[in-house]
């Protein structure tokens, strides 16, 4: 089997020729293989008006599938998305600091109501991360949160089909769909977790606002992206879900979104897969029992996360299929003999029945030693056969 028919296999709860191994090596490993600095990927310094998605860009992508192919690991790509064109709404960047080890974005957003700004800070070492967010204040700039879901007439593909081309065989490609969450709010409301917590609570009007404007979009958006036949899944859910916003929010806010994205998945024989890092607990069992979804992942154990593989492969592989759960510090930092024994574990709790992808519980850090990431590849193709 070619790896992405090895990973659809499994994903579509499949028993495959043998257990996929796909390690979340999504930014930091793939950067430090090109020896170069990180900000090179996410800058264009001839065209600084070329804003790059923090998560999901071309550039990413070929820096991602050429550290596939060196590991031999079985890839993962969701790093071209579609680019809607929107007349509403323009950028403008600029540089306003540059040191030896770090550069700060400014990022201009000019609409007909007014401007917003953010900022972004760009490590040599490290992927960038957002210093201030486009809205200051929920409640009086709250207006400005529709230029966020542009009309969808215009929507060019060129970066997904670039991805699925390059990835070919070596890699199953997605993009990513998510419901409406603090944490997708995370990305433009500046603040941090503490304040737009508060904002679930001091504004329930603008964030049922925001929830039904979010899914409508989102709806239409799926549609886009399942009927242009491009990607083999569609990932949903957020980095941390539940633990940014706990059962309780989750369900009120996410469910209903989740419920949406899956379905149509489902009705159009397309693959749905939730990402969420951290605490996932309820979230498997939430959406086993109330979903249409397919896949879940990366399944943290304790501290960073709650999840007993074996127990979650017991009571939910036969609905879902489980990609995880390797420690990615206490583990994938740690000595191959340690890896080789944690792999063999989780190969041991899920592999059975198929319907599993060893993976790691989050991205692996810069200094994960490269022999670590060898050996899961080792170890799946001989003892992950069936």
């Amino acid at each position: 089997m070619t790896s992405r028919e090895r990973m659809l296999k499994a994903l579509r709860h499949g028993i495959p020729d043998r257990v996929p191994c796909s390690p979340d090596i999504s930014i930091m490993i793939p950067l430090k293989l090109k020896k170069r600095p990180y900000w090179d990927f996410y800058i264009d310094f001839e065209n600084l008006d070329t804003v790059y998605d923090l998560y999901s860009n071309k550039k990413l992508m070929y820096a991602y599938m050429d550290a596939v192919r060196h590991f031999g690991i079985d890839g993962w790509a969701f790093y071209g998305k579609p680019h809607i064109k929107t007349s509403e709404v323009t950028y403008k960047q600029k540089i306003i600091e540059k040191r030896s080890d770090r550069i700060v974005l400014r990022t201009t957003m000019y609409t007909e109501e007014g401007n917003l700004w953010s900022e972004t800070i760009c490590p040599i070492d490290n992927p960038p991360f957002p210093h201030r967010k486009f809205i200051k204040n929920f409640k009086e700039e709250f207006k400005f949160l529709k230029y966020f879901y542009p009309n969808l007439d215009e929507i060019d593909f060129t970066d997904v089909v670039e991805m699925k081309n390059y990835a070919g065989e070596d890699a199953v490609t997605g993009i990513f769909v998510s419901p409406p969450s603090l944490v997708h709010l995370d990305f433009l409301v500046d603040g941090g977790l503490g304040t737009i917590g508060l904002l679930y609570y001091d504004y329930p009007d603008l964030i049922n606002q925001y929830k039904e404007m979010h899914e409508n979009w989102t709806k239409e958006y799926l549609k886009k992206i399942i009927d242009a036949h491009l990607v083999d899944e569609i990932i949903t859910g957020g980095s941390g879900l539940i633990t940014w916003q706990g059962p309780k929010i989750t369900r009120e806010l996410s469910l209903d979104g989740l419920k949406q994205i899956t379905k149509t998945c489902k009705e159009n024989n397309v693959i749905s897969h939730v990402h969420c890092c951290g605490y996932s607990k309820e979230l498997v069992k939430m959406c086993a029992e109330e979903t249409d979804l397919d896949a879940i992942e990366p399944l943290e154990e304790p501290p960073q996360g709650d999840i007993n593989l074996k127990e979650v492969k017991k009571k939910y592989g036969k609905k879902l299929a489980l990609k995880g759960n390797l420690h990615t510090s206490r583990i994938m930092l740690a000595s191959v003999k340690e890896v080789e024994i944690a792999a063999l574990k989780c190969l041991e709790d899920a592999a059975e029945g198929g319907g599993y992808i060893l993976s790691t519980g989050d991205q692996c850090g810069a200094n994960t030693p490269f022999e670590n990431i060898f050996k899961l590849v080792e170890l799946c193709e001989k003892y992950g056969k069936y």
